[in-house]
């Protein structure tokens, strides 16, 4: 029974683990898509989300914005 409990506590942290995961990108994603709106320079949105460029690239084109290149 006890195994049963630790193993259904240990299901439940890796859920809560998985979906903070997905809200952090979610975030960053959000972040980045201002911050292309905005037409900040790629460098600066590289540091503020930790996205490599073709992920940038990436998001750029699902709004339909280019990246500012400096």
């Amino acid at each position: 029974m006890m195994v049963e409990f630790e193993s259904e506590v240990q299901e439940m942290c890796n859920l809560s683990e998985a979906l903070v995961e997905q809200g952090r990108a979610e975030r960053n994603i959000s972040i980045a898509q201002m911050m292309i709106q905005e037409r900040e320079p790629v460098e600066k949105i590289e540091r503020y989300t930790d996205y490599a460029l073709e992920k940038l690239k990436e998001i750029a084109n699902g709004i339909g914005m280019p990246l500012m290149m400096e």
